[in-house]
């Protein structure tokens, strides 16, 4: 994100606040796996670029360490580092592209009949669905002689009785194995298969579209009664759904009976465990249209404000902060993994697990750079992640909060505080304080995140929401407090988590009623599907270059205005182009 420039008047790629060694790399990454996932035909010279790409490392290394014994006075120097490293990158980018299909699996059947089988598979991820139905991704064991290439190829699977099902009387766990029993079909993004409430709507008849983008190529559905266990979940996830149920019994506990089983306890229960099936369409329209369906995601909110409730308890206790680390992350990871280990949770643990570690050992890590080292650990394991609407709407979402609203919050602050001439020695004082910056902070953060989320909202849900930058900073701070009465409620009594249960559930509902009010009076969604997703990727690219090129500028225009107009730009050429 940071361009080097000249000796002249310019600075440096390594003066940017924002930059880490580690970034070139990441941002290789993601350019080859990018090339990788979107030219299909590159994987015929897989080999050719490992070969190509170690030859380019192997000369630059060379010539970086021979080059500066010879010339030790030569002008030219700083030209032929630069040289070097675009080398390096250059050679780092061909092996990210050879990883990346030695990593991913190809179709094996680009047109593949839909035929009724039987399919073993382990279960990857899966989520409970409308009607207590169960869908998710799974990796393919083993398959048919008509299906046989099909193994190791995921596919998306969904077990469900229809609109009248009960309770299925089997929990699906990751890792189980489960022989399905059902039609299998591939993926075609021309034909999509959507019913119901979604049908015919933009981002249901993307979803094909989509699945085939993150290389899942076949779907299975089934009946309840034809998905059988036949191979038991590693213990560790038997444990962690152990905790989901305790999890799920201590938020079902209130002090008002009129709040059991109701539709504000159904939505506090769904928020703190991102269950969205407790959910109701009119609720799901709301939080959607209103931009505030993210208060639902296990992601860095929940687990930054689950994460703040372990802090403030150990400090309380008096644990020493170089030994909070140890104590607070086995508990927070293991409230993610109860959670479901969704990717975006997962991600968020990462971050503030490397930043907690870093300051308990005095080596200062910046939030950046875990964010940056966090992203690079998730490409590398998994390359077609790059493709996940959660990995990217997670990550440029929180770069943009660093890049982008810090910056703007504090040119506000600047602007706007010294207007304000309440005593701030009173206890009024105190709260005109704490409430202007927790409002100016919230409305800076909610527009960084709207800005970053925009172009990728449009790409995978074919619509944006911009009023969610004036709704957010209210639907934040409701979450949190929900979240963080509802987190502390698990280690505590249960007539003390019943009271926390009841006014956290209470919060959630008067949330749940805004965001219904504001979908029906008018909550600013604009359909805009951005069909192209190179376009949004750039888009989201141009908004934080820009960001971090204009970060030490005094010009407003140059660093809060350009960045959104250049990425706003992008979008519009790409569907007038498409259009």
């Amino acid at each position: 994100m940071a361009v080097p420039l000249g000796e002249s008047g310019g600075r440096g790629i390594g003066s940017s606040r924002f930059y880490t060694p580690i970034l070139p790399y990441l941002l290789a990454a993601l350019a080859a796996f990018f090339a990788a996932g979107c030219f299909g035909w590159l994987r015929a010279f897989a080999d050719s670029f490992l070969s190509w790409g170690l030859a380019f490392v192997l000369a630059e290394a060379t010539l970086r360490f021979a080059v500066p014994l010879l010339f030790s006075e030569s002008r030219s120097l700083p030209v032929f580092r630069r040289i070097c490293f675009c080398a390096r990158m250059a050679g780092t980018f061909l092996i990210f592209v050879w990883y990346f299909y030695l990593r991913v699996e190809a179709n094996p059947y680009e047109n593949f009949a839909p035929r009724e089988m039987s399919i073993v598979a382990r279960i990857d991820e899966v989520s409970r669905g409308v009607n207590d139905s169960r869908y998710g991704i799974a990796t393919i064991i083993s398959a048919p002689e008509c299906a046989k290439n099909a193994k190791g190829c995921k596919m998306w699977f969904t077990v469900s009785d229809g609109k009248r099902a009960t309770a299925p009387n089997k929990n699906f766990v990751v890792s189980q194995t489960v022989r399905f029993k059902g039609v299998l079909s591939a993926t075609f993004p021309d034909e999509p298969k959507s019913r119901g409430f979604y049908a015919n709507k933009p981002e249901s008849r993307a979803f094909e579209k989509y699945l085939r983008s993150r290389f899942i190529f076949f779907k299975m559905i089934c009946r309840v009664a034809d998905a059988e266990i036949i191979g038991e979940a590693e213990g560790r996830f038997n444990f962690y759904e152990g905790v989901r149920s305790y999890m799920e019994r201590s938020l079902s506990t209130f002090l008002l009976d009129g709040l059991d089983g109701s539709e504000a306890a159904l939505t506090y229960r769904a928020m703190i465990l991102g269950d969205k099936s407790l959910l109701t369409r009119e609720q799901k329209k709301g939080f959607a249209d209103t931009g505030t369906m993210h208060v639902f995601a296990i992601s860095g909110l929940h687990v930054g404000f689950a994460a703040a409730i372990l802090y403030g308890a150990l400090s309380l206790f008096g644990v020493n902060w170089r030994l909070q680390p140890v104590f607070a992350l086995p508990a927070l990871y293991l409230y993610v993994c109860a959670c479901g280990s969704r990717p975006s949770a997962l991600r968020a643990f990462g971050m503030i697990a490397v930043v907690w570690v870093a300051l308990a050992f005095s080596r200062g890590m910046r939030p950046f750079g875990a964010l940056v080292f966090a992203a690079f650990v998730s490409v590398l394991y998994s390359p077609d992640i790059v493709f996940d609407a959660g990995f990217g709407l997670s990550y440029s979402i929180v770069a943009a909060i660093f890049v982008y609203s810090i910056p703007l919050y504090r040119y506000a602050a600047l602007k706007t505080f010294p207007k304000v001439h309440v005593a701030e020695t009173s206890a009024f004082g105190r709260f005109c304080k704490w409430a202007r910056t927790y409002f100016v902070g919230a409305f800076c953060i909610s527009v960084g995140a709207m800005f970053a989320a925009a172009p990728l909202s449009a790409h995978y849900f074919s619509y944006v929401a911009p009023m969610s930058a004036v709704y957010s900073p209210f639907f934040v701070g409701g979450a949190g407090i929900a979240v963080g009465l509802g987190v502390a409620g698990f280690a505590l009594p249960s007539f003390i988590s019943s009271a926390l249960n009841t006014v956290a559930a209470l919060v959630v509902g008067a949330m749940s009623s805004a965001a219904k009010f504001a979908a029906e009076t008018w909550s600013g969604r604009i359909d805009f599907p951005l069909p192209s997703f190179l376009a949004a990727y750039c888009a989201v690219f141009c908004f934080l270059a820009i960001s971090v090129c204009f970060e030490r500028s005094k010009s407003v225009f140059l660093r809060f205005v350009l960045a959104p107009v250049s990425g706003l730009s992008i979008m519009l050429l790409s569907l007038f182009k498409n259009g």
